[in-house]
């Protein structure tokens, strides 16, 4: 059975999967595992020892699942290392000099290849060449130029480099995981394989992917690539915000994400208050103010994604006749999708993986937050690639409780040892996703429902006695028992 196995190293969190070749080419999810990302800054590793202990215990749920060994991933990578530039080339066709010759595929690689040789330094690396258009001798804004005859072939190119150390430095990472890592895709390639249509690459379209820290941009036009940046910015900028404002870290994502509001002028007019320190003293928000600083961090990230459509577009907002989708683990706010409309004046809408994936698939990774990893697997399904994965052939006959234990490291002794429940099954070490821990302990009947809905008619400068029991509820584990509270205050 030839397995696809893929990691999305981000700085929040580190998600492994696993997937197959289905019928008609289609991808199935066979598995998806996610755990806090450690080590990781602005998707740059930074701490070698952390990020590695991090793919190991992802790794190791995978593998025990299936019965499995990886031995080899795929991954996409980001940075604001990356860097994105324009390359005009061009080569005399082979066979040309006492004539005209046919364009063949070996000459349009030729002059892919020196591009890339040409474009080289001591401290960057080529990541991707990736072709916009080409001119034969006088022909120009040629898409296919394999078949036409001609003496010049001249290319213009969009490169994408990253630097050498930083690459360096996720490879060493893997490597101490016993992962070899196969050539790298890029994480705002990545999501937009997930999300996009070809009829939206067609027209025009940006694809904004709000990680954690940092923000992935991509750009289509006539299907074609037309410009990738790395914003160094991402959710967790907002989520600084609200914890200076003495929230516990452990409470702000589901705050911001449960109680969050994009808009401001959108937010109701009540108050929250969430447990201190001991779970003794509790802290006042309000609701407007928290919605402000969402907006206003948001507006930061969109002024930035603006700038860099505008260097691909070149201020045409023609261009992008798809308008703009929005996905990545950042993007779950409330009327996020209108905010972004008004301020860049495109449609917009937010987006999960789907496309390409069997029915069974989709209910696995319905979230945008997965459209990296999915993004990636389906690209190996396209180029028909495959890893080193052994065993797996029967994975429903195999046991969990009778694989080996998984190694723990002992860093007073720098050696790994087994170490395993009673019942000889293991439970990864370390915190446990923040958003899978929010998910566990929000009450059944409000899984899956946002903290306010615009039906709900909340009075001017108080919340109805009915939402408040709501609110009481939905956020019992977080909340001291007054929840939210008549406010009289002008904020």
């Amino acid at each position: 059975m030839q397995y696809i196995a893929a990691v999305d190293l981000g700085t929040t969190k580190v998600v492994m999967a696993v997937g197959k070749r289905s019928e008609k080419n289609k991808l199935e999810i066979v598995t998806i595992k996610e755990i806090t990302s450690k080590g990781v800054i602005k998707g740059d590793v930074r701490n070698l020892k952390e990020a590695h202990y991090a793919i190991l215990e992802v790794k190791d749920e995978v593998e025990k699942e299936l019965g499995i060994t990886i031995n080899q991933v795929l991954i996409a990578i980001s940075g604001k290392h990356i860097q994105c530039s324009a390359d005009v080339s061009y080569i005399t066709v082979q066979n040309a000099a006492n004539g005209f010759s046919e364009i063949t595929q070996e000459d349009v690689d030729r002059l892919s290849s020196e591009t890339r040789s040409s474009n080289t330094s001591q401290s960057e690396t080529i990541l991707e060449v990736i072709p916009l258009s080409y001119k034969v001798d006088e022909d120009t804004d040629i898409t296919e130029p394999i078949g036409m005859e001609g003496k010049r072939l001249e290319g213009k190119f969009t490169l994408i480099k990253g630097e050498i150390s930083a690459i360096g430095r996720i490879e060493r990472c893997f490597q101490k995981a016993g992962l070899e890592m196969l050539p790298p895709m890029l994480q705002p390639i990545a999501s937009a394989e997930a999300v996009l249509t070809e009829d939206e690459k067609e027209l025009g379209v940006a694809v904004i992917d709000i990680g954690g820290g940092t923000t992935d941009l991509c750009v289509y036009y006539d299907k074609v690539i037309r410009h990738i940046a790395v914003i160094p910015i991402g959710g967790n900028i907002i989520n600084t915000d609200i914890k200076a404002y003495g929230i516990l870290e452990k409470f702000v994502e589901k705050v911001k994400i449960q109680c969050g509001e994009a808009i401001a002028e959108k937010a109701p007019n009540s108050t929250i208050e969430i447990k201190g320190a001991h779970g003794k003293v509790s802290k006042t928000m309000h609701v407007k103010k928290l919605a402000g600083i969402i907006e206003s961090r948001m507006y930061d990230i969109i002024d930035l994604a603006e700038r860099e459509i505008s260097k691909a577009t070149k201020g045409a907002k023609l261009n992008l006749g798809a308008g703009i989708v929005l996905t990545g683990g950042g993007v779950n706010l409330k009327n996020i999708d209108l905010l972004f409309q008004k301020k860049l004046g495109y449609e917009v809408r937010v987006a999960s993986p789907g496309l390409n994936l069997t029915k069974e698939s989709v209910d696995k990774v319905n979230s945008p937050k997965y459209s990296t990893i999915v993004g990636v697997l389906l690209a190996a399904i396209k180029k028909n690639l495959s890893t080193n994965v052994e065993g797996g052939e029967a994975e429903e006959q195999v046991d969990v409780n009778t694989q080996p234990t998984a190694p723990v490291y002992d860093e007073t002794q720098n050696t790994y040892s087994q170490q395993s429940n009673e019942d000889g099954t293991y439970e990864p070490q370390g915190d446990a996703n923040t958003e899978q821990q929010y998910a566990t302990e929000q009450p059944e009947e409000f899984q899956g429902e946002p903290y306010y809905h615009e039906e709900q008619d909340f009075e001017p400068k108080k919340v109805k006695v009915s939402t408040g029991k709501k609110f009481k509820k939905m956020f019992n584990n977080i909340f001291t028992e007054k929840d939210v509270i008549d406010d009289e205050d002008e904020y």
